[in-house]
C-alpha cells in the first residue's frame, strides 16, 4: 500500500498525500466534488500512487477538515445567490491549490497535474488559466464556462463570469488538457466544454492531442460505474503521457 502522510499548508489547508517509495518526483493535485472531501477520493488517489505519481488530495475551502455551515447555507439560497458563492469558492479555492503547488514544488516535485472532479474540475480549469506551472490538467464533469443554468445573469455573478477560463482559451490549454463530460449531465451541461475544445483546435489547428476532449453519451453527472472506471484510465493514461519524463 502506499504511505500516507497528512498535513496543512499555511496551517489552513488540509492535504492528503499518498506514494509509493521511493517517493516519486511527478505530482498529480486531485480535487473533489462540491459537498466530498480528499478522502472520498482515496480510490482514486491511490490509482495514482499505483501508477507511480505522488497523488496529493486537497480539501477544498468549506470542506472536509474545514468543513463549516457554508455547504448547509447554500441549500437554502436561491439560484442567483448560491451561483454566486460557488463561483467565489471557486476563486478561494483555486488560490489555495496554488498553495500547495508551492509546497510540493518546494519538496522537489515536479512536473506537476492536476485532476479536478465536478467542482473540483472548475477548481482545475481556472488554476490552470493563472499558474504555468500545471504541466497537465484534467477536468472530469467540469466546464470552462461559468455561465448559471438558471436564475438571472446578476452584476455580482457577471463581474465574476469574466474571470472564468472560457474567457483565456489559450492560457487555460497552455500545457495539455483533457475534458471529459456527460451527454445527459443536466448539472454541467457537456457542451460548453464541448465547444472550448473545439474553440481551441480551430484557433490551433496542430492541437488535436495537445487538447482532448471526450464525451460519455449515456451518463449523467452521476456517471455509470463503467464509465467513470473508464474515464479514470484515460485519465491516467494522459498523465502518464505528459508528466512521466524519461
Amino acid at each position: 500500500m502506499p504511505d500516507e502522510y497528512r498535513f496543512q499548508v499555511d496551517g489552513r489547508i488540509p492535504v492528503l498525500k499518498l506514494h509509493v517509495e521511493p517517493r516519486p518526483a511527478p505530482a498529480v493535485l486531485v480535487l473533489h466534488g462540491l459537498g466530498a472531501n480528499a478522502d472520498i477520493q482515496r480510490g482514486e488517489l491511490n490509482l495514482l500512487a499505483h501508477r507511480g505519481f505522488s497523488a496529493v488530495g486537497v480539501d477544498a475551502p468549506h470542506h472536509g477538515a474545514r468543513r463549516d455551515a457554508w455547504l448547509d447555507e447554500m441549500e437554502q439560497l436561491g439560484p442567483g445567490e448560491s451561483h454566486a458563492r460557488l463561483l467565489h469558492a471557486i476563486r478561494e479555492a483555486a488560490r489555495d491549490v496554488s498553495r500547495v503547488i508551492d509546497h510540493v514544488v518546494y519538496e522537489g516535485h515536479g512536473p506537476i497535474g492536476l485532476v479536478g472532479i465536478s467542482f473540483g474540475a472548475y477548481t482545475a480549469l481556472a488554476v490552470a488559466m493563472e499558474d504555468s506551472r500545471v504541466q497537465a490538467t484534467v477536468s472530469l464533469l467540469g466546464s470552462p464556462d461559468w455561465t448559471p443554468r438558471e436564475g438571472p445573469v446578476t452584476e455580482e455573478i457577471g463581474e465574476l463570469m469574466r474571470h472564468a477560463p472560457v474567457h483565456r482559451p489559450w492560457d487555460c490549454a497552455r500545457n495539455p488538457l483533457l475534458m471529459v463530460n456527460a451527454g445527459r449531465d443536466g448539472v454541467v451541461p457537456p457542451h460548453q466544454a464541448r465547444d472550448f475544445a473545439h474553440t481551441l483546435w480551430q484557433g490551433l489547428p496542430g492541437w488535436g492531442s495537445h487538447v482532448e476532449y471526450f464525451e460519455y453519451p449515456e451518463s449523467d453527472h452521476m456517471m455509470r460505474q463503467q464509465d467513470w472506471e473508464d474515464s479514470w484510465e484515460r485519465t491516467l493514461g494522459f498523465l502518464q503521457r505528459y508528466l512521466h519524463r524519461g
